[in-house]
């Protein structure tokens, strides 16, 4: 039997640098992690590319004319999605300051200029992994809302079973008497003894049913009664059954 050979896509990097031959440079020293690799020389082309889909990992210069790379950063976590996207910075500047800057910014990693390849490599690596591991969390997370979901509905429905049991049960007695009697007054004299005795019974069942109403208002959904072997009612007595 033929196996397949399909395999996960290549993961998405953005390049930003307005210098190119920085930029081939970091293709370069990344070619072996992914072949869906996009170079861009500043910040307004990356962020029109962003909008129209987000790579998996962005290598931002810091110093570029326009919009430098801090703004571009904090552009693109206002992007849906842009959360997600790991940005590591390339820049001169070595200062503290300026690599706090980059991280209050947005920025996940931060590397100064000039870099080791491999170093750069190993970041962009577990920046990747780093993303991976977010997605599919992302992944489990929508799987156990979609689970909680059908939770919430099967007990709801289950809810309304019980509940329709409990009504069928205690509602059942009371109204066949009312409609027997009903019948029986149809067929009485006003003056017989036994009209009154019918309508009393009406008025009496009929208050029954009203109290049975009632409590199914405030019904708890814990009380439970066995009903027909292993189907369960909810107890609208006053004791537990």
């Amino acid at each position: 039997m033929a196996t397949s050979n399909t395999s996960a896509p290549s993961p998405r990097i953005f390049v930003v640098d307005d210098d190119t031959d920085i930029r081939a440079i970091v293709v370069s020293a990344l070619g072996a992690l992914s072949d869906n690799i996009e170079e861009f020389a500043d910040g307004a082309s990356v962020l029109s590319a962003c909008e129209n889909g987000l790579p998996a990992v962005m290598v931002l210069d810091v110093m570029m004319p326009g919009m430098d790379g801090n703004q571009v950063c904090k552009k693109l976590r206002d992007i849906p999605g842009g959360e997600y996207v790991q940005i590591i910075m390339l820049t001169a500047r070595d200062s503290l300051q300026d690599k706090i800057d980059s991280l209050d910014g947005g920025a996940d990693d931060y590397l100064t200029k000039p870099f080791n390849y491999q170093e750069l490599a190993a970041r962009v690596k577990a920046l990747l992994r780093v993303h991976e591991l977010s997605h599919k969390l992302i992944e489990k997370n929508s799987e156990l809302e979609s689970a909680k979901e059908k939770i919430v509905a099967q007990q709801r429905q289950l809810a309304v079973v019980e509940l329709a049991g409990a009504a069928a049960h205690e509602l059942g007695q009371p109204l066949s008497a009312i409609l027997l009697n009903c019948h029986l007054l149809g067929k009485l004299s006003p003056e017989e003894k036994d009209y009154k005795s019918a309508l009393a019974a009406v008025v009496s069942d009929a208050k029954k049913m009203s109290q049975i109403v009632e409590s199914m208002k405030t019904a708890n959904a814990e009380r439970k009664s066995s009903y027909h072997g292993k189907n369960n009612i909810l107890n609208l007595s006053d004791e537990d059954s």
